[in-house]
């Protein structure tokens, strides 16, 4: 019976892959059994490892989708906002529209009406201004026809320019609203090419996932369906005490840069990129997914906050120092109402100065390195709103 259970447990460990041809043995042989069972607890160790390998990859999986479903949620977002400020433009446009028909309308009026005037002269036998002015029976029915010829002449005159002026206002308020059309529509076009690199890497997720045993993707999506019920807030005040603890170490390093200089030899001002701000954030959707590292500076092993701005920056020649709260100084500042596509947005989390930094791609949306790798965040959403600090410009328009 003993040697039978024995057996059993020889069985069970052939389905984890391990194939023994166990023959009938004489007691004499149960050194080689013994071997043999070594071996099989060592195959059996490999496959355990080669499975905690898979699971880690499972993890890293999860932590990508994750990242990359907040960042095409954040998109749509931004594209919404987006929208409805294009609608309001088309609105405002249709208003001025009309006020330029009432406005023509009016003109034609006076127009239609001095011609009336100067008709009903003409059909009198008065063909000229002189003429009505030398009819006059006196002196004072002179002067009162000059007057009126005056104050009609004086009235039609300042329409028309009145209307003139009011018609340029209208027409460069007009130029500026299809501008802003224009850089609307751009910002939508450039969203949804965006969009589609997310879906792109999302559908490489897929066949990443497509290699993973059933077992494996159960795991995955178990996992993604309890990460789904943790609040992104939760995860970034998790991140909040990770920086934390790590900022306390960072403190006690001499080679970290005082506050409030510019010593790390990151640009003062703004340079020109051939491309302009799209090829940066081009570029920097490339990481998208990519894990959050304290201290990464690297696509591997990753990223942390001001690491991964450092990183895209340069790959333009444009130079930041290392940290976010240097990198807050680097550039000229800029308000939150005059933000453009490629300014460096900061934050305060675990301190009062700016402990971190994304960039800044439109309509209150970030791209950063956070908590769950990077991804696209909204500023305006409960946790980054209160934390916003300030902005800095390092690209030239």
């Amino acid at each position: 019976m003993k040697r039978i259970r024995f057996l059993h447990k020889i069985r069970l460990v052939t389905i984890i892959g391990v194939v023994f041809l166990v023959s009938s043995r004489t007691p004499a042989q149960a050194v080689d059994l013994q071997q043999q069972l070594n071996q099989t607890k060592q195959q059996v160790n490999q496959i355990n490892g080669a499975l905690k390998i898979q699971k880690d990859q499972v993890a890293g999986v999860t932590t990508q989708v994750l990242a990359l479903e907040q960042s095409v949620q954040a998109l749509n977002n931004s594209i919404d906002r987006e929208q409805v400020i294009l609608s309001e433009e088309h609105k405002q446009l249709n208003e001025l529209n009309g006020e330029q028909i009432k406005l023509e309308n009016q003109r034609q009026e006076h127009v239609a009406a001095l011609g009336k005037f100067l008709k009903n002269n003409y059909e009198e036998g008065v063909t000229t201004y002189l003429a009505v002015l030398f009819q006059a029976s006196s002196l004072a029915d002179f002067i009162d026809r000059a007057d009126k010829i005056q104050l009609v002449l004086g009235s039609y005159s300042k329409l028309q320019k009145n209307i003139k002026v009011l018609n340029q206002t209208m027409n460069n308020q007009k130029e500026l609203i299809n501008q802003k059309q224009d850089l609307i529509q751009a910002s939508i076009q450039d969203k949804e090419q965006t969009q589609q690199s997310v879906q792109q890497a999302l559908d490489k997720q897929q066949t990443v996932l497509a290699q993973l045993s059933s077992d494996e993707r159960a795991m995955l999506y178990s996992s993604l369906a309890g990460q789904a019920k943790v609040s992104r807030i939760q995860q970034l005040i998790q991140q909040e005490a990770i920086e934390a603890a790590n900022a306390a170490k960072a403190n006690n390093s001499k080679a970290t840069i005082s506050r409030g200089s510019n010593d790390g030899g990151g640009v003062a001002e703004t340079v020109k990129v051939s491309g302009g701000p799209q090829q940066i954030l081009n570029f920097a959707a490339q990481f998208l997914g990519t894990p959050y590292v304290w201290g990464g500076t690297t696509p591997s092993p990753g990223f942390d906050c001001s690491g991964y701005v450092q990183y895209v920056y340069r790959h333009e020649d444009i130079v930041l120092n290392r940290t976010s709260e240097q990198q807050f100084y680097n550039g000229i500042s800029v308000s939150r109402s005059e933000l453009r596509s490629g300014d460096l947005v900061f934050f305060h989390t675990y301190s009062a100065g700016a402990s971190h930094v994304g960039i800044y791609v439109g309509n209150n949306t970030m791209i950063n390195s956070s908590s769950g790798g990077v991804s696209y965040d909204d500023m305006t959403n409960s946790y980054w709103a209160p934390r916003y600090l300030g902005a800095r410009r390092v690209v030239a328009p």
